[in-house]
């Protein structure tokens, strides 16, 4: 259908820009018979990656689907968005993307995908799963409401990550000229006792 269409063309494009700077890209078209939630996955981390190579003057380079290893669980698993090296004044920082998509038992997913994470960001050494310092988690949603519910579901199953700030942004966000200000984070007011959402800018993303 036009769906599956569209998600070929924009694969198409993104290998094209992708090798176009020389960076290898081993997208197939036969990459797009997989299931459709791993489908919207790829496309949503696809977008992003393009867009930070088009518009963010820091992009260093990018992993496709990389593996992280959860040491205590003895799994190593794949963040879905990607990762993404950005590299300024010889001082470089990895980006690590985590598409979440309203499909069928999302939150359960969810949920046993940062526990593989809290795993992996609460045993860190350098070096591990080929990250020099610790990298920066950001989750990808489909919108705002999406995540606030993405960021609920976290909360209340104990699986804060308690040496990192947890980042997030939507597909919408992607499509702005500048990305400085595409992420956001919640953050507790020590008044009411309740989180909001505050947005995070960051002038390694400027264009």
């Amino acid at each position: 259908g036009k769906g599956i269409y569209r998600i070929y063309c924009l694969e198409k494009m993104g290998k094209y820009l992708l090798n176009s700077r020389g960076e290898e890209c081993k997208w197939q078209p036969t990459d797009n018979t997989k299931p459709v939630a791993m489908i919207k996955k790829r496309l949503a981390g696809n977008q992003v990656i393009i867009a930070y190579l088009r518009k963010v003057k820091a992009f260093d380079s990018y992993t496709p689907k990389p593996s992280i290893t959860a040491k205590m669980a003895g799994k190593t698993f794949k963040a879905t968005g990607g990762a993404i090296k950005l590299t300024k004044n010889d001082k470089s920082i990895d980006f690590v993307f985590e598409v979440v998509r309203r499909e069928d038992d999302w939150q359960k997913k969810l949920i046993d995908k940062m526990k593989f994470y809290k795993d992996f960001y609460d045993n860190f050494v350098p070096m591990d799963s080929g990250f020099r310092s610790l990298p920066q988690l950001i989750i990808v949603c489909e919108d705002d409401k999406h995540m606030a519910e993405t960021f609920k579901q976290i909360v209340t199953n104990s699986l804060e990550l308690s040496n990192i700030t947890l980042l997030f942004t939507t597909d919408l966000r992607q499509n702005e000229e500048n990305l400085s200000k595409s992420l956001i984070q919640f953050k507790l007011d020590e008044t009411t006792q309740k989180y909001k959402v505050q947005n995070v800018e960051l002038k390694l993303l400027e264009s």
